[in-house]
């Protein structure tokens, strides 16, 4: 199969988003007042519509209802033409409200719905091939008909395809023996250095020798380190791929850009270090612009993609 033929399925659950901007977080038991802005979709959305937006197919196989949410979600994938494969439920997805503060940092409260109401039967219908890539979260393994769909589906995934799990911001909540049960399926491992604090068997960071204990044969670890960068870890070394310096605007989607855009390399078929550069500037240029879906495209990322000094 030829790489342009290969497909990213994203098996993440998508949400509704409501930004709030506000001076500054509240403190318990106190009130500020904020500015609501245009809801928007969010969660694996945001990775999917990053990934889209470099010309790769994907598909998406988060449950969609029945209800409001469901219905702008589904049209916002449709006019990117992302594919929807499950059936359509009743009722509806949940919501993230996102409270961002002056500084562009944020608290996000999410509430869940029918988006990880999935089976192996429904994630059965989409063929898989030796190139494609699927993509999980971690954040979504406290659903337990997520984990049953993971724990049959997983298994019979062809060779050579890739499953890249994101650990997401929700994974200090998840009970590690979840997280357990999932790595030994997982080639690529991404979160940021908050977030690898709490993958089990971390020791506060991440290392090769994690890489060869928990992660299959050549499986690889990324680790953003805010502006920094991100660290490329495999079974026998730790790499820094550097990013670029951009002025921040807020960091909503920061993540959902970089791990959409390195999906989408991997689908491509790109170098581990060479889809990780491209993620990296994809992650800072969408760090200089304010709201979620701001991952670049392809021509945006090419313009900066020189200033990553490592990139060959």
């Amino acid at each position: 199969m030829t790489v342009e033929n290969n497909k990213l399925v994203s098996v993440a659950a998508v949400v509704l988003t409501l930004p709030l901007k506000m001076p500054q977080l509240p403190e318990r038991g106190t009130t500020v007042l904020g500015t609501a802005q245009r809801p928007g979709v969010g969660e694996a959305a945001e990775v999917m519509l990053a990934a889209a937006r470099q010309g790769v197919s994907v598909v998406n196989m988060s449950c969609l209802g029945t209800g409001p949410n469901s219905t702008q979600a589904r049209q916002v994938l449709r006019e990117a033409k992302i594919k929807t494969e499950t059936v359509e439920v009743v009722g509806d997805i949940g919501m993230k409200i996102q409270m961002i503060e002056a500084g562009g940092y944020y608290a996000s409260v999410l509430t869940t719905g029918v988006e990880v109401d999935i089976s192996s039967r429904e994630l059965d219908k989409v063929p898989m091939h030796p190139g494609d890539v699927a993509y999980i979260s971690a954040g979504d393994l406290t659903h337990t008909s997520y984990r049953t769909a993971l724990a049959n589906w997983l298994p019979t995934l062809p060779e050579q395809v890739k499953v890249v799990m994101a650990a997401t911001p929700q994974i200090s909540q998840i009970n590690p023996q979840y997280v357990s049960e999932v790595l030994p399926y997982v080639n690529v491992l991404t979160c940021n250095e908050h977030e690898a604090r709490f993958l089990p068997g971390s020791v506060g960071h991440l290392s090769s020798g994690y890489v060869a204990e928990k992660l299959p044969a050549a499986a690889w670890v990324v680790e953003r380190i805010g502006s920094y960068g991100a660290k490329l870890i495999d079974a026998q070394r730790e790499t820094m791929i550097p990013s670029i310096s951009v002025k921040v605007a807020d960091t909503l989607g920061v993540g959902a850009a970089h791990t959409g855009v390195l999906l989408a390399e991997l689908v491509k078929g790109r170098e581990p270090s060479q889809a990780l550069a491209r993620a990296n500037v994809a992650g800072a240029l969408a760090a200089g612009k304010a709201g979620n879906d701001t991952c670049p495209g392809i021509a945006e990322i090419e313009q900066r993609l020189s200033e990553v000094k490592i990139y060959r």
